[in-house]
């Protein structure tokens, strides 16, 4: 009986310690992405489709994900959708229809982030 629970609580470990490990590694491959954004990105104006909370907070101040149009530097548009955490009096400002400033990846468009929002 003590064997089984010394299996489970060590089951429940590994898994705790692959969960932190993948998380890990998720963050810092985003972290990356947007540096590169950042420093090698186009930057352009974009128009709010949509938004919608995740039901994910950070630091008390709710994710969320939208949908934008972003007009690149030769005219054409594009869709792409975002995750953000904002402010509530951000929120509250951005609606559907907003102009925000944005740079993407010139490789692959959907890698979009926010410069300033509205």
């Amino acid at each position: 009986m003590e064997s089984n629970r010394e299996l489970g609580a060590t089951i429940i470990l590994i898994g705790m310690i692959l969960f932190w490990v993948v998380s890990t590694i998720r963050k810092n491959r985003q972290a990356k992405q947007k540096q590169k954004i950042l420093l090698e990105g186009i930057e352009a104006n974009a128009t709010v489709l949509n938004i919608e909370p995740t039901g994910e907070y950070l630091n008390n101040l709710p994710e969320y994900q939208m949908k934008v149009k972003v007009q690149d530097d030769k005219g054409a548009d594009f869709v792409a959708e975002v995750r953000e955490i904002l402010s509530y009096s951000k929120y509250d400002a951005m609606k559907q229809g907003s102009q925000v400033l944005v740079k993407y990846d010139p490789e692959y468009y959907n890698r979009v982030i926010f410069l300033q929002t509205a």
